[in-house]
């Protein structure tokens, strides 16, 4: 048996973050095995992950010179008490420390990084750089209208053709337009996705990781490269851009000083799937034959689609709003975004600021009793994107099916209401992903991330879909985070399909089968 390896999964959400300590086992016990499977069998028969939360906190959007932005040092000071703690929480099992580290995050958003200072000699000191002004968030309103008058200048068809990114208003191409700081930079200066920005900060290497790079709309997608006619299109200097790194690339080691400071080593910092979606679609405990792969990616957005092993942008596919980003190993995602568990959490959010006491499972199990198939909503609305009053807009926006009633009058009724909108969401957009790929409808629907606990949307799904429902696992970014290290490290064997027979040997999944009779799609 080889020694167990510790790596540290840093796993930032856009309301929460976490560091995980996960570690890797050799263990002829196998636990948790795909109920779907009657042989399951680890990576090499043995190799399973232990995943264990070593910090938790909050992420909180805040105002600054009229702008919605994340908070990055607050981010970065808790990155740090959390890999202290996954390190402490290695040596505490015995092992000599953390072997690695990993860091993915939501996509599109971006900070920019001055040149690092010139040391003796004129070397650069590597991380001396200062971030320049605020991470503006996505969510913010400066982007309002940059997708539109883009098009005048390079149209929807051809950014579609040329990148494979279904234009949404906050992409990262789209926020650069509207971001009036970029003229006065000094040279030298880098944009670094989240991610990738801390990243910098741990290594003082500058690199962009190619599955956050392909979710800005200024990657191409056949030549693996940024695009020139969408950089000459925007006015955006092809050198403020990093250089690109694949998934599963060592990026670096933590800075000497760094190191002594955190107490941690000078430990490698690996590239995985940074974009949290592609390590998250990374932990879908499919077959390896399984195909088409099904998948939602269940938390604050709801992603849904399909794995696919080339691209295809088409007309069609725009028009549906569904996008191609960079999975791993030359994978893409074909997939759309919908609203997900935002609109239940910004609504609870709602409610508690005007004096209620909200408990999601005591909601939840309302909501399960309620009658069904009162009302609808359209969960891909933009006008749901933003925070703010979301319980009233929901109610405004719920047009009635059956009975008297206008309106949800009471919580259970909203949750009832969005999350039957959800389930037939994703039965009428895996439907459009099969019929746009050329590909049948798959047996089973992988449902993965923090929404997967939702039992009573995992049944609502399976009903509208007349599928089996896979939930789980939980925690699938920072696990697929963990595995591509495993991968990275030499801990797995490099044939097809050992990532994911790591990933079944390592989760509990919980199946949902439907126990009523499908309505068709909507048609489209």
């Amino acid at each position: 048996m080889s020694a167990p390896r510790a790596v540290a999964a840093v796993d930032l959400g856009a309301t929460s973050g976490r560091v995980m300590l996960g570690v890797i086992e050799q263990d002829t016990t196998l636990q948790g095995a795909n109920p779907q499977d009657s042989n399951p069998q680890g990576a090499d028969g043995h190799s399973r992950i232990e995943l264990v939360a070593a910090h938790r906190f909050e992420n909180r959007l805040r105002e600054v010179d009229g702008h919605l932005s994340w908070d990055i040092d607050a981010l970065w000071a808790e990155v740090q008490q959390g890999l202290r703690a996954a390190h402490a929480g290695a040596v505490e099992r015995g092992l000599t420390g953390l072997s690695s580290i990993g860091i993915d995050s939501w996509a599109v958003d971006y900070g920019v990084v001055g040149p690092d200072a010139s040391g003796p000699g004129g070397s650069r000191e590597l991380g001396s750089g200062e971030i320049l002004g605020e991470v503006i968030a996505y969510r913010d309103q400066r982007t309002d209208g940059i997708a539109d008058s883009f098009a005048e200048q390079l149209s929807r068809e051809r950014q579609y053709a040329l990148t494979g990114i279904a234009q949404q208003p906050f992409n990262t191409l789209y926020q650069l337009v509207a971001d009036d700081r970029t003229p006065d930079l000094p040279a030298g200066s880098t944009l670094l996705m989240v991610p990738d920005l801390l990243g910098y900060l741990l290594t003082g290497q500058r690199r962009t990781e190619v599955t956050n790079a392909s979710s800005t709309g200024m990657l191409s997608v056949t030549e693996h490269d940024w695009c020139e006619e969408i950089l000459t299109a925007a006015g955006v200097d092809r050198n403020l851009l990093a250089p690109l790194i694949e998934p599963g690339e060592r990026l670096g080691t933590v800075r000497p000083q760094l190191a002594q400071d955190l107490g941690i080593g000078e430990v490698p910092v690996v590239a995985v799937g940074s974009h949290d979606t592609a390590s998250a679609v990374l932990a879908v405990p499919a077959a390896a034959d399984a195909f088409p792969v099904a998948y939602i990616s269940s938390g604050t957005w709801s992603l849904i689609g399909l794995e696919l092993q080339a691209a295809a942008p088409s007309s069609a596919a725009l028009e549906a709003g569904f996008t191609h980003e960079g999975g791993i190993d030359g994978t893409f995602r074909f997939l759309k975004n919908v609203a997900g568990m935002w609109l239940v959490s910004e609504s609870i959010r709602q409610w508690e600021e005007d004096g209620a006491r909200v408990d999601l499972g005591d909601l939840l199990a309302a909501a399960a009793v309620m009658p069904a198939n009162r009302f609808r909503i359209d969960p891909t609305d933009p006008a749901f994107l933003a925070p703010g009053r979301m319980a009233d807009r929901v109610t405004l926006a719920a047009r009635p099916l059956e009975g008297d009633d206008e309106h949800p009058r009471t919580p259970a009724q909203l949750v009832r209401c969005i999350l039957e909108s959800l389930a037939e969401t994703y039965r009428d957009e895996l439907h459009a992903a099969c019929r746009l790929a050329r590909l049948p409808l798959p047996e089973r629907l992988h449902v993965v991330g923090g929404g997967s606990q939702n039992a009573l949307l995992n049944q609502l799904t399976a009903n509208a879909l007349g599928l089996e429902v896979v939930a789980g696992p939980v925690e699938a970014t920072a696990l697929g985070n963990v595995a591509l290290q495993a991968r990275s490290l030499g801990a797995l064997p490099a044939h097809d399909g050992s990532l994911r027979d790591l990933v079944r040997a390592s989760v509990q999944l919980e199946v949902f089968s439907p126990s009523s009779t499908p309505a068709p799609p909507a048609s489209g």
